[in-house]
Protein backbone atom coordinates (compact mmCIF):
# COMPACT_ATOMS: atom_id res chain seq x y z
CA UNK A 1 0.00 0.00 0.00
CA UNK A 2 2.78 1.96 0.86
CA UNK A 3 4.53 1.85 -2.49
CA UNK A 4 1.50 2.60 -4.37
CA UNK A 5 1.29 6.21 -2.44
CA UNK A 6 4.67 7.28 -3.12
CA UNK A 7 4.00 6.25 -6.37
CA UNK A 8 1.12 8.56 -6.78
CA UNK A 9 2.66 11.28 -4.41
CA UNK A 10 5.73 10.92 -7.33
CA UNK A 11 3.01 11.54 -10.18
CA UNK A 12 1.28 14.11 -8.56
CA UNK A 13 4.52 15.98 -7.51
CA UNK A 14 5.63 16.35 -11.59
CA UNK A 15 2.60 16.58 -12.72
CA UNK A 16 2.14 19.76 -10.49
CA UNK A 17 5.86 20.74 -11.46
CA UNK A 18 5.05 20.51 -14.96
CA UNK A 19 2.07 22.86 -14.68
CA UNK A 20 4.26 25.77 -12.96
CA UNK A 21 6.83 25.15 -15.46
CA UNK A 22 3.79 25.31 -18.24
CA UNK A 23 2.70 28.56 -16.15
CA UNK A 24 5.56 30.07 -16.27
CA UNK A 25 6.31 29.83 -20.14
CA UNK A 26 2.84 31.14 -20.39
CA UNK A 27 3.51 34.06 -18.32
CA UNK A 28 6.48 34.51 -19.97
CA UNK A 29 5.33 34.52 -23.27
CA UNK A 30 2.23 36.69 -22.59
CA UNK A 31 4.30 39.33 -20.76
CA UNK A 32 6.80 39.29 -23.75
CA UNK A 33 3.50 39.84 -25.68
CA UNK A 34 2.13 42.74 -23.96
CA UNK A 35 5.73 44.42 -24.35
CA UNK A 36 6.57 44.28 -28.22
CA UNK A 37 2.17 45.18 -28.18
CA UNK A 38 2.63 48.43 -25.83
CA UNK A 39 5.60 49.40 -27.94
CA UNK A 40 4.06 49.10 -31.05
CA UNK A 41 0.70 50.86 -29.66
CA UNK A 42 2.87 53.69 -28.36
CA UNK A 43 4.45 53.89 -32.12
CA UNK A 44 1.05 53.62 -33.74
CA UNK A 45 -0.59 56.45 -31.65
CA UNK A 46 2.80 58.98 -32.07
CA UNK A 47 1.92 58.33 -36.01
CA UNK A 48 -1.74 58.95 -36.04
CA UNK A 49 -0.86 61.69 -33.32
CA UNK A 50 1.65 63.21 -36.30
CA UNK A 51 -1.04 62.61 -38.76
CA UNK A 52 -4.09 64.60 -37.12
CA UNK A 53 -1.35 67.10 -36.13
CA UNK A 54 -0.98 68.11 -39.98
CA UNK A 55 -4.54 68.05 -40.32
CA UNK A 56 -5.31 70.21 -37.60
CA UNK A 57 -2.60 72.93 -39.23
CA UNK A 58 -4.10 72.44 -42.60
CA UNK A 59 -7.45 72.91 -41.29
CA UNK A 60 -6.62 75.83 -39.36
CA UNK A 61 -4.95 77.55 -42.02
CA UNK A 62 -7.78 76.76 -44.38
CA UNK A 63 -10.37 78.09 -42.16
CA UNK A 64 -8.89 79.98 -39.94
CA UNK A 65 -6.85 81.93 -42.51
CA UNK A 66 -7.84 85.19 -42.44
CA UNK A 67 -9.27 85.69 -38.60
CA UNK A 68 -7.28 87.15 -36.25
CA UNK A 69 -4.31 85.28 -34.25
CA UNK A 70 -6.51 84.86 -31.41
CA UNK A 71 -9.02 82.87 -32.90
CA UNK A 72 -6.48 80.91 -34.81
CA UNK A 73 -4.69 80.30 -31.68
CA UNK A 74 -7.92 79.15 -29.98
CA UNK A 75 -8.96 76.78 -33.31
CA UNK A 76 -5.35 75.02 -32.97
CA UNK A 77 -5.75 74.41 -29.48
CA UNK A 78 -9.07 72.95 -29.71
CA UNK A 79 -8.12 70.95 -33.08
CA UNK A 80 -4.71 69.68 -31.17
CA UNK A 81 -6.64 68.63 -28.14
CA UNK A 82 -9.41 66.73 -30.49
CA UNK A 83 -5.91 65.48 -32.61
CA UNK A 84 -4.48 64.20 -29.20
CA UNK A 85 -7.83 61.93 -28.14
CA UNK A 86 -8.34 61.04 -31.92
CA UNK A 87 -4.74 59.60 -32.04
CA UNK A 88 -5.01 57.54 -28.47
CA UNK A 89 -8.33 55.95 -29.89
CA UNK A 90 -7.48 55.38 -33.10
CA UNK A 91 -4.13 54.04 -32.02
CA UNK A 92 -5.52 51.70 -29.53
CA UNK A 93 -8.19 50.04 -32.01
CA UNK A 94 -5.70 49.47 -34.39
CA UNK A 95 -3.64 48.08 -31.64
CA UNK A 96 -6.41 45.52 -30.97
CA UNK A 97 -7.37 44.68 -34.20
CA UNK A 98 -3.29 43.96 -35.00
CA UNK A 99 -3.15 41.82 -31.81
CA UNK A 100 -6.18 39.62 -33.13
CA UNK A 101 -4.99 39.68 -36.36
CA UNK A 102 -1.26 38.15 -34.60
CA UNK A 103 -2.67 35.64 -32.20
CA UNK A 104 -4.84 34.27 -34.88
CA UNK A 105 -1.88 34.13 -37.48
CA UNK A 106 0.65 32.67 -35.45
CA UNK A 107 -1.53 30.59 -33.47
CA UNK A 108 -1.18 32.11 -30.18
CA UNK A 109 -4.16 30.60 -28.11
CA UNK A 110 -2.94 27.83 -26.75
CA UNK A 111 0.71 29.69 -25.67
CA UNK A 112 -0.92 33.10 -24.25
CA UNK A 113 -2.53 33.64 -20.66
CA UNK A 114 -6.23 33.41 -20.75
CA UNK A 115 -6.07 37.45 -19.64
CA UNK A 116 -4.23 38.64 -22.49
CA UNK A 117 -6.49 36.74 -24.95
CA UNK A 118 -9.30 38.22 -23.65
CA UNK A 119 -8.25 41.58 -23.98
CA UNK A 120 -8.02 40.91 -27.74
CA UNK A 121 -11.56 38.85 -28.01
CA UNK A 122 -14.26 40.51 -30.17
CA UNK A 123 -17.82 41.61 -28.29
CA UNK A 124 -19.28 38.47 -29.46
CA UNK A 125 -16.08 35.86 -28.94
CA UNK A 126 -16.35 37.67 -25.28
CA UNK A 127 -20.29 37.26 -25.26
CA UNK A 128 -19.97 33.39 -26.34
CA UNK A 129 -16.95 32.79 -23.57
CA UNK A 130 -19.12 33.96 -20.79
CA UNK A 131 -21.98 32.04 -21.65
CA UNK A 132 -20.82 29.05 -22.16
CA UNK A 133 -18.64 29.24 -18.85
CA UNK A 134 -21.77 30.13 -17.02
CA UNK A 135 -23.82 27.86 -18.50
CA UNK A 136 -21.91 24.95 -16.99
Amino acid sequence: MNGQMDELDEKEREKRKNDKIDYRQRQNKSNAFLFVGTICEIILSATFFFIYFILSVLIVQHLFGGASEDTQSLAFNIFLIISFVGCLVSGFFVYRKLGRLVIKKWKLENTLREDVLNQFKTHKEFKADYEKKHSR
